[in-house]
């Protein structure tokens, strides 16, 4: 009954029936963007995680066991892209892979790369491969991926600042390197989706935390919108998730066409609300620095900001505004779920 429940929690935020009228929903839908600090519960190094898909397979299912989230998010990392197109990754042991030699560092290279084979470049067929194992092992629930978003890739082969100089002094360049992103971003999709999981395209560095939101409409927006625009004619939905402060850009998130966006805890949850109501499922907002440095108390305060703030008709799914920190303590992980069984009943 309990591995039913998940799926219609989640059913029912996308159908908007969070209503007294569904007895059958126990409690508002919940998860965590767990990643890197899942390796933990295996005993296993974030460099090994990160390199080994089995072993990324074996800490997502015992993060799975452990918390059991209404949707077990796939969050490996956000450079396989940009490593399979041609940047050079150091891997750390205890922390996520880091660019040492990025791909576009000469702009005028754009013209020589070639997109990835997702079935054959890089890292991305391990990715293909974790998808595949999970979902085969974990019947009972929603497994979705999370991928790299175009802006990500080029900011990835590029490098933040450069590529923010390049949209004011050669914005013609950057539409360039957008439209190869775009493709790049479309077709290790279309790996994914065959496998029969969720997906959302994670943009973090497309949040006016970096960006103006003039920039984000011109530079990014019509590729959301084209990426969108290309899986909706195949009647395939996506997400979108965009990390840091997004108030002033949150009605093109939902003009983009995604099923569901995503936030972070700087952003405004109740401008958030009104935005999508109606429109897109909307989750996160709660602050990951909680599942750290915070008591329980508070975080039981900020799960309660975050249930008042949307209505039941509102489509919310509860969830961290970002990834969990890679040294979070399990036990805290567990504070959450604890307090989502006591705070967000509906009955």
């Amino acid at each position: 009954m309990e591995a039913y429940k998940r799926r219609q929690r989640i059913s029912a935020a996308f159908k908007r029936t969070f209503t007294d009228a569904q007895p059958q929903i126990d409690r508002i839908p919940a998860y965590l963007f767990t990643g890197q600090c899942n390796a933990q519960l295996v005993g296993a190094s974030i460099r090994d995680w990160l390199l080994d898909p089995d072993i990324f397979v074996k800490a997502q299912v015992a993060a799975y066991e452990r918390y059991k989230p209404d949707i077990l998010l796939m969050m490996w990392d956000l450079l396989t892209d940009v490593e399979a197109i041609g940047n050079e990754l150091k891997f750390p042991e205890d922390s996520l892979c880091i660019s040492t030699k990025l791909a576009l560092e000469d702009k005028t290279k754009l013209s020589s790369l070639t997109l990835p084979d997702p079935n054959k470049d890089g890292r991305l067929p391990g990715y293909l491969e974790a998808l595949a194992a999970t979902k085969k092992i974990i019947t009972d629930s929603i497994i979705s991926a999370v991928i790299a978003g175009p802006w990500t890739i080029a900011l990835g082969l590029r490098g933040a600042t450069e590529l923010i100089m390049d949209a004011i002094k050669d914005p013609d360049y950057v539409h360039e390197l957008m439209q190869f992103c775009t493709q790049a971003s479309i077709r290790f999709a279309e790996a994914i989706i065959p496998l029969g999981v969720g997906l959302g395209y994670s943009e973090a560095p497309a949040s006016c935390s970096l960006i103006s939101p003039k920039m984000y409409r011109a530079f990014v927006f019509p590729y959301h919108k084209q990426i969108v625009d290309h899986f909706k004619a195949k009647q395939v939905g996506l997400g979108l998730h965009i990390c840091g402060y997004a108030d002033p850009i949150l009605e093109d998130m939902v003009k983009t066409g995604v099923t569901n966006i995503s936030i972070d805890a700087p952003t405004d949850l109740a401008k958030a609300v009104a935005a999508a109501r109606g429109k897109a499922v909307l989750i996160g907002n709660l602050d990951t620095n909680l599942f750290f440095t915070g008591s329980r108390d508070e975080m039981k305060q900020a799960i309660i900001n975050c249930i008042d703030k949307a209505p039941r008709d509102s489509g919310y799914i509860l969830a961290s505004g970002c990834e969990v920190p890679a040294i979070a303590p399990p036990e805290k992980i567990d504070w959450f779920n604890a307090l989502v069984d006591e705070l967000g009943r509906y009955n």
